[in-house]
């Protein structure tokens, strides 16, 4: 398979704070070609609006956010499809966060201290 052969994975990006938008986006476009970020939204109702409109491969979303959590964002994605892979990205992830992230239907939960393993993270789950 050449490079203009190769796939992309579509990324959302949810985050309240910008500056950890970049650095995500920042990471997933340094990566390589493989990994686009289909969109960014500020809060659970921003994400689940583009969701609805955008058909992504990967959600990466933060837990506290205004409005909705990241659990009650993530649930309502999984509700509209079931198959979403999701990803928890958090600064305060714990073994309860971890727990409840697997209830509720996340694929992968890290912490934001390992933000470098995102474009590895997001090709597992999507098996590239």
């Amino acid at each position: 398979m050449t490079l203009s052969e190769t796939r992309q994975i579509s990324v959302l990006i949810v985050d309240d704070e910008d500056d950890i938008r970049t650095l995500i986006r920042m990471v997933l476009s340094k990566a390589g070609p493989d990994i686009a970020v289909a969109g960014e939204a500020a809060d659970g109702g921003e994400a689940l609006e583009i969701f609805s409109q955008t058909d992504v491969d990967v959600v990466i979303v933060d837990q506290r956010m205004p409005g909705l959590s990241g659990l009650e964002t993530a649930a309502q994605m999984l509700e509209m499809r079931p198959t979403q892979k999701i990803v928890m990205c958090s600064a305060f992830l714990d073994t309860e966060l971890r727990h409840e992230a697997e209830a509720v239907g996340i694929a992968m939960a890290i912490g934001k201290n390992e933000i470098n393993r995102l474009p590895q993270v997001v090709r597992d789950l999507c098996g590239s």
